[in-house]
């Protein structure tokens, strides 16, 4: 089986999020099941300072009026043999960011993500290798199947290529003036309320779900909100249509990168079997390295995430004061975004210095301390289409305080499920998450109870071997 991975991020070598760490991390499962997996993805000025070779053919590329001299570097996912062929287009993707800069979104977007698309599809005459399977990752990716399907209406259908698009966050969704369809060189016939046009606008991730093959999703029950007008996000009627093609597939990690055995980055190695001596020692350093209340008899709680709306964590800035007076909880907070959020925690962080610490931000090493420390990682995400931090959080033996919503309800079990390995509230509400962080201190208290709840965590399978075998099945779906 030959899978192209088409993508605007693939971690190490181009990261905002999620979607970079899962089209890093999910090619190499597949690879061990036997696959021939490689990746596009542009080539960006942060991938600059990984090596890479410039590959000898070019290819033209037609976009509207503009006509693109393209070329593809070849790099390798570290610590892999799956190939990454990096678009070097610098006039559109030589910038500061992925999608933008200090000033936001970068105006031609679209047409980035359009040069993109196309181009993916002279990986071919490029490099001699035809993918059995394309599989495009979010908006900016989500074109592609269209450009398959143009391509494939000149081939036989023996030699038709097949092509599934992943939805990382239904959020975005690249949205345009119509105006800019010009810009695709697809066929007129593909912009219509079947096809990319979506309420008078050129919605991109609405013409990939029209023309894709299979959709998949992050998670099962993900994958049954976005047909739901809350989470929707005005596409559920489109996604209900497509219902029957639909899948969720819960993401995994890199469970070699997240080893709390041999991560490089913690105050001392921790053992899943035998915990307590290096969760202590990480404890200590990190309450340490903030000038936190250094009693380890008391309970530590750690946030690493983006602040904005969807993580919810407006409702922790809301109950903290009352933490602070009715327990005798610390708080370590890694984040950024939000102006207000940022500034929120940060005045709490200096109305209680000995036991709030908060670092506006994200520093890949500090994220690693936070969730070797904590006793409970919390997340109160209004949706999350999976989520992956719970899923360190519990690797690294922090019990996850979680929203039961998406990915988090797949994950994270409560006490009135089988092996219950963190908390869980449902309504986005301060009095629910505050009565899920009394739940906590309370287990806490409980060593015995606190203790199997942290092996339950330790063992919580997280890698992307099961996932994996799911995702070449539904390509062997495509292809047979």
């Amino acid at each position: 089986m030959k899978v192209l991975f088409v993508s605007p991020e693939v971690a190490p070598l181009a990261r905002t999020g999620g979607l970079g760490d899962v089209v890093g991390s999910l090619p190499p499962a597949l690879v061990k099941l036997g696959a021939d997996v490689r990746v596009v993805c542009p080539y960006h000025r942060c991938c600059q300072p990984f090596s890479s070779s410039l590959l000898s053919k070019t290819f033209k590329t037609t976009l509207g009026a503009q006509i693109f001299n393209g070329r593809f570097r070849e790099t390798r996912l570290p610590g892999s043999e799956v190939p990454v062929y990096m678009l070097d287009l610098p006039e559109l993707f030589d910038r500061a960011g992925i999608y933008g800069d200090d000033h936001g979104e970068f105006p031609d977007n679209s047409l980035r993500a359009f040069a993109l698309c196309s181009c993916a599809l002279a990986v071919e005459q490029v490099v001699g290798w035809r993918p059995d399977v394309i599989h495009a990752h979010d908006w900016m990716a989500a074109s592609t199947p269209a450009y398959v399907n143009a391509q494939n209406s000149k081939r036989s259908k023996r030699a038709k290529i097949r092509t599934m698009l992943s939805i990382h966050n239904l959020q975005y969704q690249g949205s345009f003036p119509i105006d800019q369809f010009a810009k695709s060189g697809l066929p007129r016939s593909f912009l219509g309320s079947d096809g990319f046009e979506h309420y008078g606008s050129l919605n991109l991730l609405k013409g990939g779900i029209q023309h894709a093959d299979k959709i998949t999703t992050v998670s099962p029950s993900y994958a049954k909100e976005i047909r739901t007008e809350e989470y929707g996000c005005g596409l559920e009627s489109c996604l209900n249509y497509r219902g029957a093609d639909l899948l969720g597939i819960l993401n995994g990690i890199d469970v070699e990168n997240w080893d709390p055995r041999k991560d490089g980055a913690l105050a001392r190695p921790i053992n899943p079997d035998r915990p307590k001596n290096g969760k202590d020692a990480c404890k200590s350093a990190l309450l340490d390295e903030f000038k936190l209340n250094p009693s380890l008899q008391n309970p530590l709680f750690g946030v690493v995430s983006r602040l904005c709306n969807q993580k919810g964590l407006d409702l922790l800035v809301e109950i903290l004061p009352q933490i602070m007076a009715e327990t005798h909880a610390s708080f370590v907070i890694l984040g950024s975004g939000d102006s207000g959020e940022e500034s929120a925690f940060a005045r709490l962080a200096s109305s209680f210095p000995d036991r709030i610490a908060c670092r506006i931000g994200f520093e890949d090493d500090l994220a690693r301390r936070i969730f070797s420390a904590a006793d409970f990682f919390v997340m109160p995400s209004r949706f999350e289409p999976c989520g992956l931090a719970q899923m360190y959080a519990m690797r690294y033996g922090a019990l996850p305080i979680a929203r039961k919503t998406g990915g988090l309800a797949d994950t994270v079990r409560a006490f009135d499920q089988r092996n219950p390995n963190g908390f869980t509230f449902s309504d986005s509400m301060p009095k629910d998450l505050w009565k899920a962080i009394l739940q906590s201190l309370e287990t806490f208290a409980d060593t015995r109870k606190f203790n199997q709840l942290r092996k339950n965590a330790f063992a919580h399978p997280c890698s992307w071997e099961e996932s994996a075998e799911k995702y070449l099945n539904s390509y062997g779906w495509l292809v047979n």
